[in-house]
């Protein structure tokens, strides 16, 4: 019997090794995931030219972020469950064939119908763990993340002949659940990270204070593609080296951090060098570059933000008619910030101006006693029962 199902998807997303989603910390997810423009040094794979901004008591910061994201895990999980249970009780009654509650054709039915249900049974998900150590500097601050993400998703199909299978079982008396050809997809990409991020703020005729700052990344990706009979999916196969495919390669980011009285601009690519991978099917799935841009303004200790990707991003949309992961996007966020000194207030909007996603609402909350030991989490809320939470630490020295 298929156990976990769809729930195994998720659970590997956070079971992978050394991943992480790139910009999915706690402080930009509470603000709809922005921050190039309006964060700090602490905010640096981001944006690395942040790495130039920061109080004069600032000296390091250390953090340890996490989070997951998940869309229709509810409504998948329960048809999950209530498709195993169909196969449990009808499997029962066939092998059982009590003469006085003999399997019937509503018995059948109902097994037809749970299994039919799959095809509208999907899961889309992302997981985070990342470590970082930043140090500011105007004329050449620096930091090391180790990290990554991974992107996953979940996919089950009815295939017609099990009707005839499940009604032929009524007469001849016989259901082995493993001649069912309704089947579950796991497919997911990994990208591990190893990031040294430098900047260095100039001052430049007619422009003023301008910073500048470089990513250079060492990348591993990890293509999985997982297909199995829905009666012998197992999540505990997920990872054999037989479904998996990798690869290693170089990558970097570049950005650009302007302040300019209470406003700051900035744009940033990410991922300058197109990457791509195979799963063990031969369907090719891409880490695309990136650009996005942002404008912030601060009063006080209100700081309200816009960014906008600049062109759509189609990393890891499959090409051809395998299992997609990702659809295109591009999107489109407003974040805002409260900062009472030792508590911060965020919240956030985001939207898809492709089409393929679905609005996202944000709210985030941070502690900061003395500035020096900080807690920042976040949720995300969107259709679908899409959610997301994240969670950092951080010390700042």
């Amino acid at each position: 019997m298929m156990k976990l199902s769809v729930l195994s998807l998720a659970l590997a997303a956070v079971a992978a090794p050394a991943v992480a989603v790139v910009g999915m910390d706690a402080k930009s997810g509470g603000a709809a995931n922005t921050g190039i423009a309006s964060g700090d040094f602490t905010r640096a794979p981001l944006n690395p030219a942040l790495l130039t901004k920061f109080k004069d008591s600032d000296d390091l910061y250390l953090r340890l972020g996490a989070g997951v994201l998940a869309k229709e895990y509810e409504d998948a999980l329960d048809q999950v469950d209530a498709t195993q249970d169909a196969i449990d009780a009808f499997e029962a009654k066939i092998d059982a064939m009590d003469p006085a509650n003999p399997p019937t054709q509503a018995d059948a039915d109902a097994l037809i119908k749970e299994l039919q249900a799959l095809d509208d049974t999907t899961l889309v998900g992302e997981a985070n763990v990342d470590f970082g150590v930043y140090v500011p500097s105007k004329s050449l601050g620096f930091g090391v993340t180790i990290g990554g993400y991974v992107v996953a998703n979940g996919d089950f199909n009815y295939d017609d002949a099990d009707g005839q299978l499940v009604n032929d079982a009524l007469t001849s008396g016989v259901f082995d659940p493993d001649n069912l050809k309704s089947e579950g997809i796991a497919h997911a990409v990994a990208v591990s990270e190893l990031a040294l991020s430098f900047a260095h703020q100039a001052n430049l005729p007619r422009v003023g204070d301008i910073a500048f700052g470089l990513a250079a990344k060492y990348q591993r990706f990890d293509s999985y593609l997982y297909t199995a009979n829905i009666n012998n999916y197992d999540n505990d196969d997920y990872f054999d080296d037989q479904y998996m495919n990798d690869k290693t390669a170089f990558n970097m980011d570049l950005g650009i951090y302007k302040p300019y009285g209470n406003w700051s601009f900035a744009l940033v690519a990410r991922n300058l060098i197109k990457q791509s991978i195979k799963n063990i099917d031969g369907d090719k799935v891409s880490l695309d570059p990136t650009v996005a841009g942002a404008v912030a303004w601060s009063q006080g200790m209100f700081t309200g933000t816009m960014e906008l990707d600049l062109i759509e991003d189609e990393s890891f949309v499959v090409e051809g008619d395998a299992p997609q992961l990702l659809l295109a996007r591009q999107y489109a966020r407003a974040g805002m910030e409260v900062d009472f000194s030792h508590l911060q207030l965020r919240a956030g909007y985001q939207t898809d101006l492709s089409g393929n996603y679905g609005d996202l609402l944000t709210v985030g909350l941070g502690i900061s006693p003395w500035d020096t030991i900080s807690l920042d989490l976040a949720g995300q809320f969107g259709d679908d029962d899409e959610r997301g939470a994240m969670l950092q630490l951080g010390v700042k020295l």
